[in-house]
């Protein structure tokens, strides 16, 4: 299962679960602050969205690319 950690008004959170459904992938998405920040915080992630696969964590270019 891919999850999606955002925040409100993010257009690139946006621009990922778009790219996500065109490719047809099951994904859960998350927009809490504080979620994203304990996600990112843990991850070293300094931008939103931050993506977990598989218990590994991915900025959106670093995933797009994996994808």
């Amino acid at each position: 299962m891919i999850k999606v950690y955002g925040k409100e008004n993010c257009g690139r959170c946006e621009t990922l679960k778009r790219t996500l459904e065109r490719k047809g992938l099951d994904y859960e998405y998350t927009q809490d602050l504080k979620t994203l920040m304990t996600v990112a915080s843990k991850a070293r992630i300094m931008s939103a969205p931050v993506v977990e696969k598989d218990g590994k964590f991915y900025t959106m270019e670093n995933f797009l690319e994996v994808i």
